[in-house]
């Protein structure tokens, strides 16, 4: 025991108000008294159950409890009692409940560590109105009604799976839970950042001071891509800005910039627009610090992203390069290397003792040291290089090496790059050859590696393949090479500063083409070995797989492209087609129509599964190609070898744009004969249910949708299982939709436990939504509605924001404001989607001769721009409808 607080076993109870921030802002009076009694029936009910209240953290409260059902019956309490007041009070008070149980000690009168991080991340999963717990928690609960809501991504800690817990008499909203997204992708480092104080406090002054441009300028091998990553934690520590990292080290020309930037920051290309345009499209409502590193060979292409992304409010860049971008409003800072007298021989005598436990800073040696970090000009790469040798030579030995082993130094205009290029030059020619030759050889990866890609792409007659783990192993000990643990698989790649000079080492010509192509093959290998494991219970490692090599994959399309090999470039599309369309990777699709435009492509015997991939990345990114480059492709094959015409087809279907007579002969036709991959008998299945339940046939829906789940069962995948679930619950919905509405919340946690954002969560998002809008209380229907459509905006997801238009505007109608829900229709309309019934008579209903003028008014409205109309009518619906239950 510690300050009264429960030690060992001890169960967290976290209580937060849903929507806090706005009610603050919109009518902070009634906000006011109604936290009141939320901490007042908290305490009680805390009190009561034998807890301890730990603190009041903003709008919500942490507290301690002995026994896990205490815990339990306390956030049922809870919920029961706030649920039972008045409604002015009860429709501010939302609260959203975790319980996670684990072994601590208090500090005083507070808790730290795992235990308690692990609370917080898995009440953050938890809607208003929702308690989620544990599996800790969870199997010290018998007798208490549990749900499994499958794999979850607890941020910053990986998945596991959570419970959603429920009681009689107590409303659970049927909400899925919330997506625990990290609020940054920086790169995790390991070593400690020395001397650098001063510089991270200066670019975040300047960040938060509103500068919008921020380079920090230095020679290589200075530190420019540590400080920045340890600036974007502390802004991300200290502000509600969101951080994106963009590598543009394995960037290797400037037409590639922006499709890595978009991929990184997770925008898409949408309908209308250049990726350029849309990537500031992403950006225009986001408050958010983009780290742009390495810059220097593309800073052309960075400086007209940034130019750009001027008229984003919210967005702060940080970059990083050897030179000014040259952008209006750049603010430089120069990244000086560090004192040789103090911090330098301070980071020495710091990384030789991770390479040897054994060294200390002595009297004897201090004088070498010191001499050392002199002679390398306080340049971190050069002294981490150096410090790397303390196994092998003496500070002393390394003195005279640097003297005897390297050519002097040159007196160029910078003498930093001079003394660090002699430094690797010096620990070069002390490689073994086969370690120069490997190290060469990997300055032909982008965005590292594993052992067995190294083993597959560098070996030859001088190095073969059992000799490769020691050869990398002695690259990392001599810090020519970083190791990097990543989705558990570790991963070995080069500095940018060591990329160059190694690409310089391996030479040009036929020497350095020899090894791009066995990279290309490799991993045109990689893609077709885990199109393979796709439809398979491996299918989430399989994604991580290619989410990991993507830059190398960009690498050997654009490999096989310069070698004007269309037939390996098809092949490798298609490989990798079915992945981007789930994980809804615009790149790809990007690279299919660049292909269509090779000459003589039509002859090419997969011209129509390019079409057809051409045709599904339309479809993403809603242009009006989608029928057209689809028709293409069947006409020049009907049987459609991998169902990606018919897929794409299909999707406008989904769109409600296709008459039943012509859905009934693209879906029945996809099924007339077996269709030849896993993928498109899958489809096939799902959107022959589709079809069918759409127009009452329950009885073929039925049988469909149990194909598609025998696929599912078969195969083990986690996206058939998603799009068995949606088929099913289509099937099930034609006679009873809370039992539809069961079977996709339930399926939900399929595509919420892959690594990336799923294509089939948005469906069973949208199918939802479809069934309880016109079910459920007006202000859940409202804020059920602006759930969605954040998320949709928030992945840049335009398909699917256009399909929720549909069912908002009947949420906003029967919230009193049709008019706006009409706008939002005709925007769905002007993109190619068709509202279905019931919302045209909801607003047929409520407007009469009015609905034509007010749905012609929205036609011309970006999804965009009707996105953020449709979150601000329904902020004032809800507010309108609140206020009128509280006269």
């Amino acid at each position: 025991m510690g300050g009264g607080l429960p030690s060992g076993t001890v169960t967290f109870l976290l209580t937060d108000i849903e929507d806090s921030s706005t009610q603050w802002e919109d009518a902070p009076l009634e906000m006011r008294r109604a936290l009141a009694v939320h901490d007042q029936i908290v305490a009680e009910v805390i009190e009561a159950g034998g807890g301890a209240i730990i603190k009041h953290m903003g709008d919500g409260c942490w507290a301690a409890f002995r026994s896990a059902p205490a815990a339990a019956h306390a956030a049922i309490a809870v919920h029961r009692m706030l649920q039972q007041q008045a409604p002015a009070v009860r429709d501010r008070l939302r609260v959203r409940i975790g319980l996670h149980t684990g072994d601590v000690e208090p500090t005083e009168n507070d808790y730290f560590g795992p235990v308690p991080n692990r609370s917080a991340r898995v009440a953050d999963l938890a809607n208003g109105d929702q308690i989620v717990c544990s599996a800790a928690t969870a199997g010290l609960l018998p007798g208490f009604d549990l749900r499994s809501e499958g794999p979850q991504m607890l941020r910053g800690i990986g998945v596991e799976e959570v419970f959603r817990l429920r009681a009689d008499g107590v409303d659970s909203d049927p909400r899925p839970l919330r997506r625990s997204t990290p609020p940054t992708n920086l790169p995790s480092v390991r070593t400690s950042m020395l001397g650098r104080a001063g510089d991270v406090r200066d670019a975040v002054s300047l960040i938060e001071r509103g500068h919008r441009v921020v380079t920090l300028i230095g020679p290589g091998g200075v530190g420019k891509t540590r400080l920045a990553i340890e600036i974007g934690q502390q802004v991300a520590a200290t502000s509600e800005r969101s951080v994106r990292f963009c590598s543009l080290a394995p960037v290797a020309d400037a037409d590639a910039v922006l499709a890595s930037v978009a991929d990184q920051i997770g925008a898409r290309q949408q309908a209308g627009m250049d990726l350029l345009t849309s990537i500031a499209d992403f950006v225009s409502e986001r408050d958010m610090l983009l780290v742009f590193d390495n810059c220097e060979h593309v800073a052309v292409a960075v400086a007209a992203i940034v130019e750009r992304l001027a008229d984003a409010p919210g967005i702060a860049v940080l970059a990083t390069s050897r030179a000014a971008l040259g952008v209006g409003g750049e603010r430089l800072l120069a990244v000086a290397p560090l004192p040789p007298e103090t911090v330098g021989v301070e980071l020495f005598v710091d990384r030789a003792t991770q390479h040897d436990m054994t060294f200390a800073l002595t009297a004897a040696n201090e004088p070498a040291v010191r001499e050392l970090v002199e002679r390398l000009d306080g340049i971190p790469l050069a002294i981490e290089v150096a410090a790397a040798r303390i196994r092998l030579m003496t500070p002393q030995e390394l003195v005279t090496g640097l003297g005897d082993g390297s050519p002097p130094a040159t007196a160029g205009l910078d003498p930093t790059a001079d003394v660090l290029r002699d430094t690797v030059q010096w620990s070069y020619r002390l490689l073994a050859p086969p370690q120069a030759a490997v190290f060469a050889r990997l300055s032909v990866f982008a965005g590292g590696a594993t052992l067995s890609d190294i083993a597959a792409v560098c070996t030859d007659d001088d190095v073969s393949a059992a000799e490769i783990p020691q050869v990398v192993l002695a690259l990392v000990d001599q810090s020519m090479v970083v190791s990097s643990l990543e989705g558990g698989h570790r991963r070995f790649s080069l500095l940018e500063t060591m990329r160059r000079f190694a690409a310089e080492k391996l030479g040009g010509g036929g020497r350095q083409g020899h090894y791009r192509e066995r990279h290309a093959e490799r991993f045109f290998t990689i893609a077709q070995r885990e199109s393979e494991r796709l439809f398979t219970a491996a299918e989430p490692d399989a994604w991580r797989v290619l989410d990991n090599e993507w830059d190398n994959l960009r690498v050997a399309v654009d490999a096989f492209a310069a070698a004007g090999d269309v037939e390996r470039r098809a092949e490798l599309l298609e490989s990798l087609a079915w992945y981007a369309t789930f994980a809804m990777r615009s790149e790809l699709f990007t690279w299919a129509a660049d292909l269509l435009a090779a000459p003589e492509i039509e002859t090419n015997p997969r011209y129509t599964d390019l079409c057809g991939i051409a045709a599904l990345g339309a479809y993403l990114t809603v242009t009006g190609q989608v029928t057209e480059l689809a028709e293409a492709g069947l006409r020049a094959n009907p049987d459609d070898p991998g169902g990606f015409c018919r897929m794409a087809l299909a999707a406008v279907f989904l769109n409600s744009t296709f008459t039943r007579a012509a859905s009934e002969e693209l879906t029945s036709a996809w099924l007339a004969a077996p269709p030849a991959t896993v993928g498109s008998r899958l489809w096939a299945e799902a959107f022959r249910t589709f079809h069918l339940a759409t127009y009452g046939v329950e009885v073929g829906a039925r049988e469909h949708a149990a194909a598609t789940s025998t696929i599912a069962r078969e195969t083990g995948s986690v996206s058939a299982r998603a799009l068995a679930a949606w088929a099913q619950g289509m099937a099930v919905a034609i006679r009873d939709a809370d039992t539809a509405i069961t079977i996709w919340s339930e399926g939900l946690e399929w595509p919420r436990s892959m690594p990336r954002d799923h294509l089939v969560e948005h469906l069973l998002d949208g199918l939802i939504l479809h069934f309880t809008v016109e079910r459920v209380d007006v202000t859940d229907a409202l804020r059920h509605c602006r759930a969605a459509v954040l998320v949709a905006l928030d992945q840049h997801y335009y398909v699917g924001a256009s399909h929720l238009f549909g069912v908002t505007a009947i949420a906003l109608t029967r919230g009193g404001d049709a008019e706006t829900g009409a706008r939002l229709v005709g925007s769905m309309i002007g993109h190619g989607h068709r509202p279905r019934a019931n919302a045209r008579h909801a607003l047929e209903s409520a407007l009469g001769d009015r609905l034509d003028v007010h749905q012609a008014a929205g036609m011309h409205l970006s999804v965009t721009q009707a996105g953020h109309i449709a979150i601000d009518a329904l902020d004032a619906a809800m507010a309108r409808v609140g206020a009128e239950r509280a006269s």
